[in-house]
């Protein structure tokens, strides 16, 4: 029994039981499956799929072999650590007071509020004919956290690619579609939703402290893994518009090399974002043929056209 004169009913509100996982380091993948995930046992371990199971809208937990035990995040706490009721408390408040303290990591607050993270980890194939098609290797698919996925909703039928936030931390999925006809009619891309698109910046939270030479800049993922295999800096905007906080990170950084698609769309975005960020930082742009994306360049012309702004 918990004791009265500890207010847990607080602290069990603002802390998940993910949170708990992650601040243990436990990085085991989880199977989502409706409103549960399903996972190995953190407390006794083994590789048993479906031995530990997390309802999410209760916050409850359930080992089902082992140590056939459950309860709350504060029962958790107690047994993945050790800890007494009142450490455990104390434990709870410190993570339930982590919050984003950066000026760019709170505007993403109010977004939040009607958007809630998908924090778990998908089992994904990284080595996948279109992946290779794109020449991403299995090994960056893997460091990036993408590959096809093969369960059913909004994912069905396409590469999923993980999306985190400023400070890195694991937000949802959003999905390459690969069937031709329902890429053509709802879009190539799929995201969660009222996920804060605009206040996104993929890939920036690898490379915040290693982009003193500049870094370039794409739309999309794929020109970022391609990059990355060639060890140069880049992060996607995940569309041709900048926010303000895409604005006001990028404005850091010099130089920014502006690498947008060869289409019309990127061209005249190119001409836009320029023109924000130059009164801030220097400013290159690479302007790739009509039809032509980054990721559609050879290795030698990638590294070629950036490295001659970058280094």
């Amino acid at each position: 029994m918990i004791p009265a004169h500890l207010n847990f009913a607080h602290l069990k509100r603002c802390v998940s039981i993910l949170t708990v996982l992650e601040a243990k380091g436990v990085t085991t993948p989880l199977t989502k499956r409706g409103d549960q995930l399903f996972g190995p046992c953190p407390l006794h371990g083994g590789d048993n799929p479906n031995a530990f199971v997390i309802s999410l809208s209760k916050n409850l937990w359930r080992c089902f072999t082992g140590c056939d035990a459950g309860g709350d995040v504060v029962e958790l706490v107690r047994r993945l650590y050790g800890k007494n009721y009142r450490q455990t408390a104390a434990f709870l408040a410190t993570l339930a007071a982590t919050e984003p303290t950066s000026q760019t990591a709170s505007s993403l607050q109010p977004l939040k509020k009607s958007f809630r993270p998908f924090t778990a980890r998908l089992h994904l194939n990284a080595s996948v004919p279109w992946l290779r098609q794109k020449r991403i290797t299995p090994t960056t698919a893997r460091r990036f956290e993408v590959g096809a996925y093969q369960g059913g909703g909004f994912l069905k039928e396409c590469i999923a690619v993980r999306l985190h936030d400023l400070d890195g931390h694991p937000i949802g999925y959003a999905g390459r579609c690969l069937d031709p006809q329902k890429a053509k009619q709802c879009g190539k891309w799929k995201f969660p939703p009222r996920l804060p698109k605009n206040e996104i910046l993929y890939n920036f939270h690898r490379i915040e402290s290693c982009h003193r030479n500049g870094l370039v800049v794409v739309e999309c993922p794929w020109g970022v893994m391609r990059l990355a295999q060639l060890n140069i800096p880049a992060v996607a905007l995940l569309g041709i518009h900048l926010s303000a906080v895409q604005n006001d990170l990028l404005k850091k950084v010099s130089p920014v090399v502006l690498m947008l698609d060869g289409d019309r769309a990127g061209q005249e975005a190119t001409v836009r974002i320029r023109s924000a960020l130059e009164p801030y930082t220097k400013v290159y742009t690479i302007t790739l043929p009509s039809g032509l994306d980054p990721d559609d360049l050879s290795d030698e012309a990638l590294s070629s056209v950036t490295r001659h702004f970058l280094f």
